[in-house]
């Protein structure tokens, strides 16, 4: 996919993140970039299975970091990551 066909842009930030996977301990992981409709984890991909949901808290760059909890999906993964799409819980 182009960078001009994605809904939102893409920052080229690293941050540590607090990662919580279903009923796993958290643990942090560095951002390769951030969007306002996700991010994109610096990890091993074989640790995290496509479609899983995922919380995440951060301190959002991309709002005077704030500091953000937010729930998402893994929608991407790939040999040096994943990429997690923000959903919002309140709309199911």
């Amino acid at each position: 996919m182009s960078e001009n066909n994605r809904r939102y842009k893409r920052h080229d930030i690293q941050i540590d993140v607090v990662l919580t996977l279903m009923e796993n301990k958290p643990q942090t992981i560095r951002t390769h970039d951030i969007s306002e409709g996700g991010m994109f984890l610096a990890t091993n991909s074989n640790l995290f299975p496509l479609g899983e949901m995922v919380h995440i808290q951060y301190n959002d760059p991309l709002k005077n970091n704030t500091e953000t909890e937010v729930d998402a999906i893994i929608v991407r993964l790939s040999d040096n990551g994943v990429g997690i799409a923000f959903i919002d819980m309140d709309a199911f």
